[in-house]
């Protein structure tokens, strides 16, 4: 014996009735990807800003305005920026 499928079509025309798409709430796996993309790409340029700052010596680091202690904090914000 064939099982029937029963689809909102179906309903539709026996009713007069539709019903609304079910939203689950959950981000759907290809915004979760995207989400997770976009992490890795900013993640990636913080760790080569802070590679390259933390590779200047402290006169060079003086001379763009930057202390050896705000390396991190000045990746950290132009990995937000540029992503």
């Amino acid at each position: 014996m064939a099982t029937q499928v029963i689809t909102s079509s179906d309903i539709k025309a026996l009713t007069g009735r539709t019903y609304p798409a079910i939203e689950s709430g959950a981000p759907s796996l290809l915004t979760w990807l995207r989400h997770a993309l976009i992490w890795y790409r900013r993640h990636r340029l913080y760790r080569e800003t802070v590679s390259a700052l933390a590779a200047l010596d402290d006169r060079v680091l003086a001379d763009i305005g930057v202390g050896r202690h705000q390396i991190e904090e000045v990746a950290w914000a132009m990995s937000r920026k540029a992503a």
